[in-house]
Order: structure tokens, then C-alpha cells, then sequence
């Protein structure tokens, strides 16, 4: 069985942005590398991966400042690339694209990591990951909150409370 289209996108995205941190180099060009040295050719793989490393790019300070703010007596740019880009690749998933399934993005990042270094930065990698998605989760649902009370407000003002 082949593995889900996302899956293969994330290696790919993982890959370019782990190589561009390392080179420095323009990451269309080391995108371009990558998907040439894995000769793929699907359309929703590329498509995907491309979105996720261009969300990456933009978003850079705001995923960054979002990690930092989880790693306890740790710095970023103290990481390993492995463990930095991993956590920028999920973390720039999860809050920005949205995800149909979050838990997927957590197996295939760990999974990353523990392929390209090992045990014990994947579950470091999961559990820094897991804090940033615990609370952009409890953003969100205090936003839900707001609006709701807001709502309820404004009907009650209205009379139809």
C-alpha cells in the first residue's frame, strides 16, 4: 500500500526546509532539488508540499515565536535541523493549513524525526508539538466562546435573548 499523499508531502516539505536551514539557500530552488531527487511526479504531492513549505516561509516568525514559547531552558536555533524543521513543518500545518486529521500530522512528523535522528528527539519533537497545538486549540475554542457570548449578548440587547 502506498503511503497517503500527505504523508510523502510532509517528507518532501521537511526535506526542503531542513536543507535550506542547513544551506541557506532559496528554498524554491532546494524544493525543486528535492522533488527531482525523488523523481516525483504527483500533482497533489507537490501541490501539497509546496503549500506547506510556502507556509512555512511566510509564517516563519510566527511559527518560530510559537515554539520558543514551548521549550522550556531550550532556544531554537539550540535544536538540531531535525528537530527545528520538523517542529516548523507541524506547527506551521496545524495552525495555518488546517488539517482534516491534526493526529496525522503528529504521527507523520514524529515519525520524520525518528527516521532522520532517532527515539529521544521524537519524542521531544512530539512533545513541543503537542504543547503548541494544546494551546492554539485552547485559542481557538476561547474565540468560539467569545463570539458565542457575543452573540448572546447582542440578542439580548435586541430583546430576543
Amino acid at each position: 500500500m502506498r503511503p497517503p499523499f500527505r504523508k510523502k508531502a510532509r517528507e518532501v516539505a521537511f526535506l526542503t526546509l531542513y536543507t535550506w536551514d542547513m544551506r541557506g539557500e532559496e528554498l524554491k530552488q532546494i524544493f525543486d532539488e528535492v522533488v527531482r531527487e525523488r523523481g516525483l511526479k504527483s500533482k497533489r504531492v507537490l501541490s501539497y508540499a509546496d503549500a506547506l513549505v510556502k507556509t512555512v516561509e511566510e509564517h516563519l516568525t510566527e511559527i518560530d515565536a510559537k515554539i520558543e514559547e514551548k521549550l522550556k531552558d531550550w532556544s531554537l536555533d539550540r535544536l538540531g535541523f531535525v528537530e527545528r524543521n520538523a517542529l516548523r513543518l507541524g506547527t506551521g500545518e496545524l495552525l495555518f493549513l488546517k488539517p482534516p486529521d491534526p493526529g496525522r500530522v503528529f504521527i507523520d512528523v514524529v515519525d520524520l524525526v525518528r527516521k532522520y535522528a532517532d527515539d529521544k528527539a521524537a519524542r521531544f519533537v512530539n512533545g513541543v508539538l503537542s504543547a503548541v497545538f494544546k494551546d492554539s486549540s485552547l485559542t481557538a475554542q476561547e474565540e468560539k466562546e467569545e463570539v458565542k457570548q457575543d452573540g448572546k449578548q447582542e440578542r439580548e440587547k435586541q430583546g430576543g435573548g
